[in-house]
């Protein structure tokens, strides 16, 4: 009888446990990763204050990267692309150079479409449309590379720009960008 009260009152423990495990947390809210440099292939950074981290239609992380050395012809020389998105939010941001070989511990500003420099962006999907705030001119926007180790192939850094929407002149700021990627 004894073992039978333990039995029960074990089992009651159990269910309670699992039962509280099912409950979704609130606050289950995305964190922005880990600043690290160990090629995690993590990105994140803040939308006007709003974790972004790219996500996959599945919950995997939305990440493509891209550096590739295009040789020594016109057009050629290393370029990055990094396109971050989710596709549950239809939200994306994207980081490219354009034959820019990135060095450690350098910190670059952002320039639109000039070779030589990084440029950067988001995009949204709205009603089926697609609505890009890029980082002109006189916008502010930096990338910081903290490691660039060409053996292991691991590009690590920070970001932060804001982006103007052309159409509207609406701006939008992207703060906290973080990225470990290997290319």
């Amino acid at each position: 009888m004894k073992q039978l009260k333990i039995l029960i009152i074990c089992s009651m423990v159990l269910m309670l446990f699992t039962f509280s495990q099912c409950r979704k947390n609130k606050n289950d809210e995305p964190q922005l990763p880990p600043e690290t440099t160990t090629g995690a292939m993590t990105f994140g950074c803040k939308v006007n204050g709003k974790v972004f981290v790219p996500r996959d239609g599945n919950g995997r992380p939305g990440l493509f990267v891209q550096y590739v050395n295009l040789g020594n012809v016109p057009d050629g020389g290393w370029h990055l692309n990094i396109p971050a998105y989710n596709y549950s939010t239809k939200r994306g941001v994207s980081i490219e150079t354009d034959s820019l070989f990135l060095l450690e511990g350098i910190v670059y500003e952002f320039k639109p479409q000039k070779k030589g420099y990084p440029l950067a962006w988001y995009e949204e999907v709205k009603n089926g449309s697609s609505e890009i705030y890029g980082k002109l001119e006189n916008d502010s926007g930096i990338l910081s590379i903290k490691k660039h180790d060409q053996i292991n192939r691991i590009l690590s850094g920070t970001f932060s720009f804001t982006g103007t929407k052309i159409a509207t002149g609406e701006k939008i700021n992207i703060t906290e960008g973080r990225f470990d990627i290997r290319y």
